[in-house]
């Protein structure tokens, strides 16, 4: 669970979620296990990695996960940087939401409505992985 917030509840079942990953892509440790160990809560799988890079490197060793959670500021390969490489070299497409404290101004590599700014709400959280990773 995030911290601080109310226990989150998605729009699908849990028993539905099981065959499904999520490529978690976040540089704080301590964000990355909340929002790792929520997911998990939830019935989803879960590959973790802490920039860029490490994702790149998943998608390169694993199959195609359901939905990546992405966030914008991070040390190696940012998330803007990322994002273009899975656009222009991943088919098909991998649904993608992005969290992150950045502001609008800096502009977000998905649809604003696939963007949730931190601190995050478990709620929503669940809510939209479970939109994009049903997808």
């Amino acid at each position: 669970m995030v911290p601080g917030d109310v226990q989150g509840r998605g729009t699908q079942s849990q028993a539905g979620r099981g065959d499904r990953t999520v490529l978690l892509v976040e540089d704080d440790d301590d964000t990355r296990l909340a929002l790792a160990e929520l997911l998990e809560e939830h019935g989803y799988h879960v590959a973790p990695a802490s920039n860029g890079r490490e994702a790149q490197d998943y998608l390169r060793g694993h199959p195609r996960p359901d939905c990546i959670v992405l966030d914008l500021w991070m040390p190696n390969m940012d998330g803007w940087t990322f994002a273009s490489q899975v656009a222009d070299h991943l088919e098909p497409r991998v649904p993608m939401m992005v969290i992150t404290a950045a502001q609008s101004h800096w502009g977000y590599p998905t649809n604003p409505r696939y963007v949730l700014r931190k601190p995050l709400d478990s709620g929503k959280f669940l809510g939209m992985v479970d939109a994009l990773a049903a997808a």
